[in-house]
């Protein structure tokens, strides 16, 4: 599976919707390295990565393997298909997700785009890894069920202006996000990520594992699960049926958008 590294550093971007026409005419027509069209997914089939358990992270594959998270992934997920399973500090699964194959994927290209809107259900939007500044200059509009966005992490994969679920089952992982993010529908998931707005949880069953958020976190949704996430400047959360497992407050003093270990502070307390 691909890996991702995280180093947290800064990024910093209006708004043209780009159609679902213009990605399938790329598809069917466009040549050269900067194609939108791509054959396969990001992620390889057969793979989990495990994430949680006190920091305790790695890749396994799932045929075959005998350890107990593999079992988990493929019973949520298949054999054939790719998962991030969630663990808290004591070893228990808390969610599972999976990535699936049979989807229509399309990559941004180098050159910086002014915002995107995905093209329908059961799309994967790629952003690459490159080191060239932000990929998507202004927002990002999830329209379609089953929509992913999915990065090489969140020093690489810049998206400039915010972020917004208007469905469900949206998946999100390795991006840097400027601006805020706002999850209005149910089942969205976040891994790896870096948030430098708010977070606005409003839909149900939502899980945030491994992300930085800079801005403000509010949930009125009911069974949203956070796991080894850093918040800046909150010491406690509450939410309706929260799940909660190794997350720390931060304060970023310098305003740099990186969390330094120096800023790193207590455990964040939740409720509800």
């Amino acid at each position: 599976m691909t890996s991702v590294n995280l180093p947290w550093h800064g990024r910093s971007g209006r708004k043209i919707i780009v159609s679902s026409l213009l990605w399938a005419g790329c598809a069917a027509g466009c040549g050269g390295s900067d194609d939108l069209a791509l054959s396969r997914t990001p992620y390889d089939p057969g793979t989990a990565t495990v994430i949680g358990k006190g920091g305790d992270e790695y890749d396994v594959p799932t045929g075959g393997c005998k350890d107990a998270y593999c079992d988990t992934a493929v019973d949520r997920c298949s054999a054939t298909g790719a998962a991030d399973v969630i663990v808290d500090v004591n070893g228990k699964v808390v969610d599972v997700i999976c990535y699936k194959q049979n989807v229509s994927v399309v990559q941004v290209p180098v050159d910086q785009v002014p915002s995107y809107t995905t093209p329908g259900n059961n799309s994967v939007l790629v952003i690459d890894g490159a080191d060239d500044g932000v990929d998507v200059a202004g927002d990002v509009t999830v329209s379609g069920n089953n929509a992913v966005i999915y990065g090489s992490g969140p020093d690489t994969s810049v998206i400039g202006g915010t972020v917004r679920i208007e469905k469900n089952n949206a998946q999100i992982r390795g991006v840097r996000i400027v601006g805020d993010v706002t999850i209005d529908k149910n089942n969205t998931k976040l891994v790896y990520c870096v948030i430098e707005g708010n977070l606005t949880i409003n839909g149900n069953n939502t899980t945030v594992a491994k992300c930085d958020v800079f801005g403000t976190v509010t949930i009125t949704g009911n069974n949203t699960v956070l796991v080894e996430d850093r918040i800046n400047g909150a010491s406690a959360i509450s939410g309706v049926n929260l799940t909660c497992s190794g997350n720390a407050r931060f304060d970023d003093a310098n305003g740099d958008h990186v969390v330094d270990s120096s800023e790193l502070g207590d455990p964040v307390t939740c409720s509800g």
